[in-house]
């Protein structure tokens, strides 16, 4: 396990109550297991879950990518986007 920060942005920051917090998760995951693990520990987040993306070290993520996490590692829960 490494402990790595996630940040939270617009709505997922309303929703959380925080901007950011560190996280524990597996050194070797993809992004399904990083959805669940922070819908689990961020239960309000099921709000904009099928909306939500992820960004690992300021990258947008994607089902089926694979990440190795080190301790410096970030990652972003981005809400939707709007405007014009």
């Amino acid at each position: 396990m490494v402990s790595v920060k996630v940040l939270f942005f617009g709505e997922a920051f309303q929703l959380v109550g925080k901007r950011e917090e560190t996280v524990e998760f597996p050194a070797e995951t993809d992004y399904e297991e990083l959805r669940r693990i922070i819908l689990e520990k961020y239960p309000a987040l099921s709000k904009i879950e099928k909306v939500m993306m992820l960004a690992v070290d300021q990258e947008y993520a994607n089902p089926g990518d694979r990440f190795e996490l080190e301790r410096f590692t970030e990652i972003a829960v981005i809400p939707p986007l709007s405007g014009g």
